[in-house]
């Protein structure tokens, strides 16, 4: 399929002494940035409810292709910023959508939960696998909104990112990994987020 989106990920979790500067500087400057670059789509941030790193931020991009664009490597450009380099459980994806291919976050209405599965160092091989296992654990639960799945081809193996939007109660029995064959063995995060919503202080 051609013309597919792509998603930039981002995990991590900011130890409790520099965790306010941390958001200050998400905030106010790294994620109004990449709302501003021509490429970005949606911007979003959340917080883990179940599992870890406590927080996520997720991208969706008109192809995967921007994050090559010289809008994109100009923002690369500065130092990075002093808190990030001391963040904790930091795992940063960049793939491609394939499935649906054109989905993007909030298309199928309000949700209030994300689910994430991560299937890490998988084989291409496993993508039928791991796309039948999201197909039984999800086509029929009541509360799910739309399922999505995203692959990073990489030297040594495939990332596969599956990002879940539903309301609570389609997270309450979680997923059965079995349903995923031997694909299940790379299954190394389902985590549970809601939207991150921050307070500004006045």
């Amino acid at each position: 399929m051609k013309n597919r989106k792509g998603l930039l990920l981002a995990m991590m979790e900011p130890p409790a002494d520099i965790e306010l500067a941390f958001h200050d500087w998400y905030d106010r400057e790294h994620l109004p940035e990449r709302v501003a670059t021509e490429g970005f789509e949606t911007a979003r941030r959340f917080v883990c409810l179940s599992g870890w790193p406590r927080y996520l931020a997720l991208y969706d991009l008109i192809s995967v292709d921007v994050l090559d664009g010289a809008a994109y490597r100009k923002l690369l450009e500065p130092p990075a910023h002093h808190t990030r380099d001391k963040v904790l459980g930091r795992y940063r994806f960049s793939g491609e959508q394939i499935y649906p291919g054109q989905g993007k976050l909030g298309d199928k209405g309000a949700y209030t939960r994300l689910m994430l599965l991560r299937f890490r160092g998988a084989t291409l091989g496993d993508e039928t696998r791991i796309r039948a296992g999201l197909r039984t654990n999800f086509d029929e639960r009541a509360g799910v909104l739309q399922v999505r799945l995203f692959c990073d081809e990489g030297e040594t193996g495939a990332d596969y990112i599956a990002t879940v939007e539903c309301h609570a109660c389609a997270c309450e029995r979680g997923i059965d990994p079995a349903l995923f064959g031997s694909a299940a063995r790379y299954l190394d995060v389902e985590n549970v987020y809601t939207p991150y919503w921050r307070v500004t202080p006045t």
